[in-house]
């Protein structure tokens, strides 16, 4: 099945595989939902017309850019006030602060004065975002994919600038370009990979080196941009970093596979489970190879795996430079990347999978012929309507900021060719604090310069469901924020932190670590503890002011007032019988430690508004220990893979409480499948 690769009808240049060009890509699923199987294993009609509708959107949205074209030439025709201003927006993790110059009729010229966001993604915003604001002196042309948060704050800056020169900011604002797509274009491959993040990145190094001719397609307009390159670290077994640690280790496969599937009561793939944590040392061997240095590290948090059976491996190398090295790794291996295109189809001849079509996002058509084609796309945390449907939310936010490019591409693809969805979908949560989609400094990362009013979500106070009740042993959710607390709030989300002055004021003189240890907690009996110390919430009074403007925070001399803000009916009544186990030392409902009942009684009293986010969602196809597609008959599609977020026989919900666990699955089952799809071509 091995084939000749042909150049399309548009070379592709160094440029354009390392970097992508300055715009993200749309996804034609993103506002579909996936339609069931029917009883005899094929895609429903409900499928089959929701994608046709998407289509159909996509299409009547590539329509209206002529009419952009009018509004685009308006707002070139401003007029300014001729001088430079400045002005300043947050971006994804700092301020931006933007000079902008402008003549009488143009702006012609932005400067970055100040900001401290990721250098290697910034950079994209610097070199290509920019000049295209420039080229276009308008502010709707497309943001950078990957750092559309960093993006959006140059934009907002440019905006008040164009303010204070006299011209009009919300001409500029909805002015676009019209796109325009070249030829067609189409590629021969052995393999064709949607998604090169984390199970990507490793199928597409794994796959050239077994032999195959490999094409990917990438939303993002760099490698920067994907999430497998920003985690702290996989978890794997028996690898050489673990053998050289002080000590040793006696960390087994067994230690792990037990566990695990204890955890989970046996719902994920055995036979899959097993496998991904035998190879997890070769794939760590991997990026060893590629250039990652490593460190195994007890995390933050109490964990199943420590000491010298500890299994979390540290990365030790910075994200910039771990961008250069996968755009070695990539090259080396003579992976061909189309950046900024987003596969839109599966091709199908008989029962077997052949190919996929695929969209750049200036609108040119793409066709790859491939003998089996690997889906990688990262889940569905982008897609609201998913959210919706498999994990019973619409508040599900991205934790790293911004939209994310994972829209549930591979899982609607799959499921309109007849594969068939694992019954699990979860969601690897955030463990920084709430967020809130009115809010413009969400917590985000670990860091204590967003709105630290946030934190109060998972600190261990007081929380509350819409109707005002208790709904969570508080403790789990700071002891555990990944595991045994994430469920909880995703059910209840939003959820609601209520707190008093005093505790306020506490957290912005002393800080969790030293409130918490004074009423009994230890560093024997509370192992997170060490993590907050010297975390002092200094900003929180700022904070406060910030969330009371934005509407995410609320601020009254009574408990009844709070409550009537955002329609907490039970408030009062909740409030009342938590500060009785308060008072008695005990939680008589829920059993939460006696270090984190803190009472609710000297006013004013604030309740902040939280939203759970994510790094990734879990759960769609369901595939067996080789990674292959199966049909809702359980049979195997031939030529059709899934690895990492979009398996769905690999994850389970709440999250597993081993760190580093979802990377670690993904670049195991990347590694399968990309030597089991190469093994296939061969045949």
């Amino acid at each position: 099945m091995k084939k000749e690769q042909k150049t399309g009808s548009k070379e592709i240049s160094r440029r354009d595989f390392l970097k992508g060009t300055a715009a993200g890509a749309a996804s034609l699923a993103a506002m579909g939902l996936l339609g069931a199987c029917s009883n005899d294993g094929a895609p429903s009609a409900t499928s089959a017309a929701e994608t046709a509708a998407t289509t159909a959107a996509a299409s009547t949205a590539a329509e209206t850019t002529a009419a952009a074209a009018e509004t685009a030439a308006q707002a070139a025709a401003q007029q300014y006030k001729a001088g430079t201003y400045t002005a300043k927006a947050y971006g994804n993790l700092s301020y931006i602060t933007v000079e902008t110059t402008f003549s009488d009729t143009a702006i012609t010229d932005i400067k970055i004065l100040e900001h401290n966001e990721t250098p290697v993604l910034f950079s994209q915003v610097e070199e290509q975002y920019i000049p295209s604001l420039l080229e276009n002196q308008a502010g709707g042309v497309d943001m950078i994919a990957g750092a559309t948060n960093s993006s959006r704050a140059v934009r907002e800056a440019v905006a008040d600038c164009i303010t204070q020169a006299g011209g009009d900011a919300d001409a500029w604002l909805s002015a676009t370009v019209e796109k325009q797509p070249s030829a067609d274009e189409t590629y021969e491959a052995d393999i064709v990979i949607v998604g090169i993040g984390a199970a990507g990145f490793m199928a597409a190094n794994i796959a050239s080196k077994n032999g195959a001719r490999v094409i990917a397609v990438e939303k993002g307009g760099s490698v920067a941009a994907v999430n497998g390159i920003k985690v702290s670290g996989p978890f794997a077994v028996e690898t050489e970093v673990l053998k050289n640690r002080e000590g040793g280790s006696t960390l087994v496969v067994d230690d792990a596979f037990y566990h695990v599937m204890e955890y989970t009561h046996w719902t994920p793939n055995p036979l899959l489970m097993r496998r991904c944590l035998e190879v997890s040392k070769d794939a760590v061997a991997e990026l060893q190879e590629v250039g990652y240095q490593f460190q195994e590290a007890n995390f933050r948090f109490e964990t199943p795996f420590k000491g010298e059976k500890g299994g979390f491996h540290l990365i030790l190398n910075p994200v910039d430079e771990r961008v250069t090295l996968w755009e070695q790794a990539l090259e080396k291996n003579g992976v061909e990347v189309l950046f900024n295109t987003s596969a839109t189809s599966l091709l199908k001849q008989g029962d077997a999978i052949t190919g996929i079509t695929a969209e750049k996002n200036d609108g040119t058509k793409v066709t790859i012929n491939a003998g089996a084609v690997i889906l990688a796309s990262g889940g569905f945390l982008g897609n609201r309507d998913m959210q919706e449907r498999f994990l019973g939310t619409r508040h599900l936010n991205v934790a790293s900021g911004g939209d994310s490019l994972c829209t549930g591409d591979a899982i609607n693809m799959a499921a309109a060719v007849g594969a068939g969805l694992d019954k699990t979908f979860g969601y690897c949560p955030c463990e920084y604090g709430g967020t809130n989609q009115k809010a413009s400094r969400p917590a985000k990362q670990d860091k204590y310069d967003q709105n630290t009013a946030f934190k109060f979500g998972l600190y261990g106070c007081l929380l509350v469901d819409a109707a005002g009740n208790r709904f969570i042993n508080e403790g789990l959710l700071c002891d555990y924020p990944m595991s045994y607390g994430s469920e909880q709030i995703l059910r209840n989300a939003p959820w609601y932190s209520v707190v008093d002055q005093a505790y306020v004021d506490a957290m912005a003189t002393q800080g969790l670590y030293e409130y918490t240890t004074a009423k009994g907690a230890n560093s024997d009996n509370w192992f997170i503890g060490n993590y907050f110390k010297d975390r002092i919430l200094t900003n929180l009074y700022d904070d406060i002011e910030e969330g009371l403007k934005e509407g995410w925070l609320y601020k009254a001399d009574t408990i009844e007032e709070l409550g009537k803000f955002f329609g907490l009916t039970n408030l009062e009544s909740t409030v009342e019988q938590y500060n009785a186990y308060c008072e008695k030392g005990t939680d008589e409902q829920f059993g939460a430690n006696p270090w984190y009942l803190s009472p609710v009684k000297q006013g004013p009293f604030y309740v902040v508004q939280n939203e759970p986010s994510a790094w990734s969602t879990f759960g769609g196809i369901r595939i067996d220990e080789n990674c292959r597609a199966m049909n809702c008959e359980n049979q195997v599609i031939p030529g059709l893979y899934v690895c990492g977020t979009d398996a769905g026989s690999l994850y389970y919900s709440p999250y597993y409480d081993i760190p580093g666990y979802c990377y670690g699955l993904c670049i195991d089952s990347g590694l399968i499948a990309a030597k089991e799809a190469a093994k296939f071509v061969k045949e």
